[in-house]
């Protein structure tokens, strides 16, 4: 800098441009003064005497690469001087180009490894001239020759502020940054609103959702009560007794339904209420006592049931008119108290206010709170549960409500608790769904049974028919027995398999295309007619037929070319036969366990990925917390809007996960599924389409930073969950199957083509228009190849329409 302040010739002869040579690496002034971060100077390179900072050295590097490119931590100061440089270079405007705009710094310009200025920036740990680059528009997603990204190499000199920027821009970037996302126009932001098809992918009815789904504590009683308020507008019956029936019938309208049209009045007593209106009419619809019941309102209350009908057991025990004695205690009861109390059941047996608290906090903390019968004797009414939660302490009611809970959850076929210990949650599994039932041709065996796996929304998986580990779709049955293979299969004998394998398969070979030597047990393979052989290695003369020594053959045994020595033969049949034997078996074993081995490499393959990706579920709530701080300002709306522009990472992870899971459990299932001829190709296609789009989603978010737009993410995680529910689903209904069944496929015959070359139902309606008087209008359309034209009636004599419409 000194030298070339103090000399004049310099200042005004200096070409900044120009290269010092080979021995310099092709280096230019302007080169080393952005090497050493010397602003002044290159503003003067710049500025006064023309330099170009886009010239390249003999690495094919910039000016820009000169400036980010730093061999060592610098100084606070050192990193704001490059910065200083980076804005000096970014302001520079060279001369006009052929589009009429004047030249600019390339910011994108790679030298020789693939390196653009935002790689030597990122590893070198300047943040201030990365954000310039940035702002700027250098390229976030170009790798170099070692196919890495500027974060990559951030995270690798561990830079993390730097990348945890990059990491930010790269993930809320758009497609003006070069990034073609494949959302087809869809919200991002909104996860739900998100579909439209994917990659040529065609979208499902509901392929986007899952099936199942988690239910809090509070969202079981929403449910319950949901039922309960669609079962009594069906039937137009109060909720109490809709309450009663459904408990009666595991919680099911269809089975409900099927035994109230059935015989509605019995389907009342056996649950233990008096049948209402709706269901006597269904017995005695002319009867003039009964009148057509309203429908119910969906806010109806839990109410008891008029009186219709009374226990014939307990006519002994009912109080008359005017009596007001408790039937348990005997003790006087007001009036008002009866008034205040109410009734609890359609019996009307009466009790008193403290015997009604001690029958029901007793039947509650027996857990038993879900069938509270009348206390009268051989009273089967049950008792008003708005009844039961008036009468009890507010403690015990709330005990009540959670045993109620318990048993709807218990007893209802769609509804099953998560099995861990501590969890509270419960899954709903839709009953069309559990009753799927596979297809399969006649005459053959059923594919395999399947399982279902589902999340009770707080990351716990589990099997919906075992509540064991989550193995979909392989079968429960099926599980058990694989994992049972897995713990007798030593480790010795998977390192081993491939080379026994293919000694089984040439001893097998030898045995079969050759005999040993009678002497030395050489394998010797026969090449000519003569039976005489000598062996190569001993030299011992034998018979290949009965393998007896030759000195035993002659003239009396039937010549050289034939062996009638019945005993040695046998005897030598008999041998070769055990070897065969021996031979075959060992083979098929090695070969099944060489089978055994492809997919157990595959499934551990999967299993051990989803070990070192199931910790990111956890981390996956932090990173879209660092996400969030670095949303676009237009996009800070608000907690909501923040998680809903940072959620595609859990549900990515979430999805990952599910995959994972799905591909452990099939290839546990395609070791069982035999080969028909169509569904293991099926089965393979679709799996292997899975492992592409699941590794593929590995890629970009079970990595410490990372470096993919949003929009790409969001879609690969969509794609992930259709394939995942196409293979599901096909594998629960058998796979597909061909259009016809493979014997009829082999006896069907070429069809001939037509009278005229078109299609016989066309053919037919062509000959039925040229019949006069037939009726028939004339074809709409014909094949394009043919060209039909008025058959002459004489043409076909014989030919008449018939009343059938057929020739």
């Amino acid at each position: 800098m000194q030298v070339f302040q103090s000399s004049p010739e310099l200042r005004t002869n200096l070409d900044p441009s120009a290269s010092y040579g080979e021995s310099h690496g092709h280096n230019t002034p302007l080169h080393y003064a952005a090497k050493h971060g010397m602003k002044h100077l290159l503003r003067t390179f710049l500025c006064d005497l023309g330099g170009n900072p886009n010239k390249k050295n003999g690495d094919d590097e910039t000016s820009v690469h000169c400036v980010c490119r730093v061999r060592q931590a610098k100084s606070p100061s050192a990193e704001d001087r490059r910065a200083a440089c980076i804005v000096l270079i970014l302001q520079w405007r060279g001369p006009l180009l052929q589009d009429g705009e004047k030249e600019r710094a390339q910011l994108n310009a790679q030298d020789k490894k693939g390196n653009v200025a935002l790689h030597y920036a990122a590893a070198s740990g300047l943040q201030k001239c990365v954000e310039l680059l940035v702002a700027q528009g250098a390229g976030l997603f170009l790798e170099n020759r070692d196919r890495l990204t500027p974060c990559d190499l951030a995270v690798r000199a561990t830079h993390h502020i730097v990348a945890t920027f990059l990491e930010s821009r790269m993930v809320f970037a758009d497609s003006s940054d070069g990034v073609t996302e494949e959302l087809g126009g869809q919200n991002e932001g909104n996860w739900g609103n998100l579909g439209g098809e994917v990659e040529g992918e065609e979208e499902e009815e509901d392929g986007d959702s899952e099936v199942y789904s988690g239910l809090r504590a509070q969202d079981l009683q929403e449910a319950k009560d949901q039922l309960l308020v669609e079962t009594a507008d069906m039937l137009h019956i109060p909720l109490f007794t809709a309450e009663a029936l459904l408990r009666d019938n595991e919680w099911s309208k269809a089975l409900l339904l099927e035994k109230w049209m059935s015989n509605a009045v019995q389907c009342c007593e056996v649950a233990g209420i008096a049948p209402p209106a709706s269901a006597l009419q269904l017995v005695v619809p002319t009867h003039p006592l009964v009148t057509p019941s309203p429908p119910l309102p969906s806010s109806s209350v839990i109410t008891p049931p008029p009186p219709m009908l009374m226990s014939a057991d307990s006519d002994d025990s009912m109080v008359g008119e005017g009596e007001n004695l408790c039937e348990i205690c005997y003790g006087e009861m007001h009036v008002w108290e009866l008034e205040e109390q109410g009734v609890g059941t359609s019996c009307q047996h009466q009790f008193c206010a403290t015997c009604w608290e001690s029958y029901l906090t007793l039947k509650i903390q027996e857990g038993g709170a879900h069938h509270i019968l009348c206390p009268a004797v051989r009273c089967n009414i049950l008792v008003d549960v708005d009844f039961i939660e008036k009468m009890v302490s507010p403690e015990m009611a709330r005990k009540y409500l959670q045993f109620d809970i318990q048993a709807f959850v218990e007893r209802n076929k769609t509804i099953k608790w998560c099995p861990l210990p501590g969890c509270g949650r419960a899954v709903k599994f839709p009953e069309a769904e559990l009753e799927t039932q596979p297809f399969y041709f006649p005459n053959t065996k059923p594919p395999p049974k399947t399982s279902h796996a589902v999340d009770c929304g707080n990351g716990h998986f589990f099997c919906w028919e075992c509540l064991g580990e989550a193995h979909s779709p392989s079968g429960c049955e099926q599980w058990v027995e694989w994992q049972s293979k897995v713990a007798e299969i030593k480790p010795e004998e998977l390192r081993i398999s491939s080379g026994e394998t293919e000694d089984a398969a040439n001893f097998l070979w030898l045995v079969t295309n050759s005999k040993p030597c009678p002497n030395c047990k050489s394998p010797i393979q026969k090449n000519e007619g003569c039976n005489h052989m000598k062996c190569s290695k001993c030299k011992f003369d034998f018979c290949w037929v009965c393998l007896e020594s030759w000195k035993k053959h002659s003239s009396a045994t039937g010549g050289y070319f034939r062996c009638n020595r019945f005993d040695a033969l046998s005897k030598a049949d008999e041998k070769l036969g055990v070897l065969v034997s021996e031979a075959t078996v060992r083979n098929h074993q090695m070969q099944e366990l060489n089978r055994f081995i492809h997919y157990y490499t595959r499934f551990k393959n999967h299993q051990n990925s989803l070990k070192m990706e199931e910790p990111l579920l956890k981390t996956a709530r932090d990173k879209m917390e660092v996400l969030a701080t670095s949303l676009p300002s237009q996009e800070q709306q608000g907690q909501a809007a923040v998680e809903k522009g940072t959620r595609f990472v859990e549900e990515g992870v979430k999805e990952l996960l599910k995959a994972r899971r799905v591909l452990c459990g099939s290839y546990v299932y395609g070791y069982y599924l035999e080969d028909n001829g169509y569904n293991k190709t099926i089965f393979e296609y679709m799996q292997n389409e899975l492992e592409e789009v699941t590794e593929k989603l590995s890629e970009m978010v079970a990595r410490q930073y990372l470096v993919t737009p949003r929009g790409q993410i969001i879609a690969t995680t969509l794609l992930a969950r259709r394939r995942r529910h196409k293979f599901v689903r096909a594998v629960s209904r058998g796979l597909l199957p061909p259009e016809t069944p493979p014997s009829l496929r082999k006896s069907r015959r070429r069809r001939l083509p037509g009278l005229m070359g078109i299609d016989p139902p066309d053919d037919k309606k062509v000959v039925l228009y040229c019949v006069p008087g037939s009726g028939f209008t004339k074809p709409s359309r014909y094949t394009t190849r043919t060209q039909v034209t008025c058959i002459p009636p004489t043409t076909f004599p014989n030919l008449h329409p018939l009343g059938n419409g057929s020739v």
